[in-house]
């Protein structure tokens, strides 16, 4: 199974990386939707291929869709926005998963309720079992886990098939080419509507059976085959919104079926592929620490104020809330201790050059008192700037902002 679209993610790997190179600068614009296709995840480093991710490699995408203000949307979002009852958040995103692996409960669905991320699942309806019918050994998700995640808001079930997913085969792509919904040499389309439209019909008649959804509006093509045949089953079924898997920026204001997906990655993460290019402003951030007025240098990024994290560890090192900042040369990463006195370099507080200039987003590796985290971040002029309120989830302070005074709050 691990292997089972390993020819097809190669033919649309190249595609999917050269659209990305543009896709930070056009995500916006009215109608462009980014779309990430995963599948399964591991805790296992060594256990990772073109299907399969690390869960810390998904909550560091997660945690930058988080940081960078990005919305998740489900199918039912995106009929409302093209049918103008809704509009299109600034930063939109679509998060889905291919076939129903127990990882999605396990190792995913932690993560997107830490990072308020939804997601939708397309199932391969054959494959799920009730938890009474499951084995200990089982590698899919049970319908109870569908039905939980489903009524926490944060996932969406959809269809990959009842079982099209050439299981014959394994689940890899067949000899002949006939793959998933795809129809056979000679089939005529009442054939087709019987053959392909019945396990359509039992796919959505166990979703909706088991999770408690009201309607089933989302399919995965296996293999991100397409048939036209099959469009016309899912719009006679009240599925609007399908996806594929060749790489590309979907534009919703063109169309809701077949669209283009994302494959995510090792070594195509999410920072990578929706790179923040924005303009920064050099600007004077007013906090209150514990009630006392100061002043951070700060810069305004898209309305948020990044500031210098030696900067802010001055400002917090005679507080309960105190933090030690290192640099580490062998890990190349920041190591931030809580509660720690901190040494200052006397560098800290230095002034910002003037004017406006157009910076690049990183994803800042980082330790907090020894856990591994990867933080939003913006390098400039050789200096990480932060939000601040990143900063207080990680080293324990508390961040408010305070609509009346046009201040920040911290509470150290």
């Amino acid at each position: 199974m691990r292997q089972r679209f390993f020819q097809k993610v190669r033919r649309t790997l190249a595609a999917g990386l050269l659209a990305a190179w543009c896709l930070g600068g056009c995500a916006s614009a009215a109608g462009n939707l980014p779309i990430l296709m995963y599948h399964d995840l591991t805790i296992d480093e060594n256990d990772t291929d073109s299907m399969t991710i690390t869960d810390e490699r998904f909550r560091l995408d997660m945690e930058f869709l988080q940081e960078f203000g990005y919305t998740s949307l489900l199918s039912q979002d995106l009929v409302d926005i093209r049918q103008g009852s809704a509009t299109m958040p600034e930063k939109p995103v679509m998060i889905t998963f291919d076939d129903g692996y127990r990882s999605n409960y396990e190792l995913a669905y932690p993560v997107l309720q830490q990072t308020g991320m939804r997601a939708v699942i397309a199932v391969i309806a054959r494959n799920i079992r009730t938890q009474e019918q499951a084995s200990a050994t089982r590698g899919s998700m049970t319908w109870e886990e569908l039905r939980e995640m489903v009524s926490t808001g944060t996932v969406e079930v959809g269809s990959h098939t009842f079982n099209l997913h050439n299981a014959s085969y394994g689940g890899n792509l067949s000899p002949d080419g006939i793959d998933g919904v795809t129809r056979r040499p000679g089939e005529t389309e009442s054939a087709y509507r019987q053959r392909v439209g019945g396990d359509l019909q039992q796919s959505i008649e166990l979703i909706l059976q088991y999770t408690g959804q009201s309607r089933v509006g989302y399919f995965s093509y296996p293999f991100g085959a397409y048939d036209s045949w099959m469009e016309k089953l899912l719009e006679e079924s009240g599925i609007y919104v399908s996806t594929l898997t060749y790489g590309g920026l979907a534009n919703t204001s063109w169309s809701l079926q077949k669209m283009p997906r994302y494959g995510i990655h090792m070594e195509n993460p999410v920072s990578a592929l929706l790179r923040q290019t924005d303009a920064a402003t050099p600007a004077q951030a007013s906090v209150l620490v514990n009630g006392q007025p100061y002043t951070l240098a700060a810069y305004n990024i898209d309305g948020n104020n990044y500031v210098r994290v030696r900067d802010v560890a001055v400002l917090l090192k005679d507080t309960a809330s105190g933090f030690d900042v290192q640099w580490n040369n062998e890990t190349f990463q920041v190591e931030l201790a809580s509660f720690t006195p901190y040494t200052p370099l006397g560098t800290e507080n230095t002034p910002l050059p003037e004017g406006k200039r157009t910076v690049q987003s990183i994803v800042e590796p980082t330790a907090a008192d020894g856990t591994p985290h990867m933080i939003a971040a913006y390098n400039i002029d050789g200096c990480t700037f932060y939000k601040l309120r990143s900063l207080g989830d990680l080293c324990g302070f508390t961040v408010a902002w305070d609509e009346s005074t046009q201040t920040v709050q911290v509470t150290a």
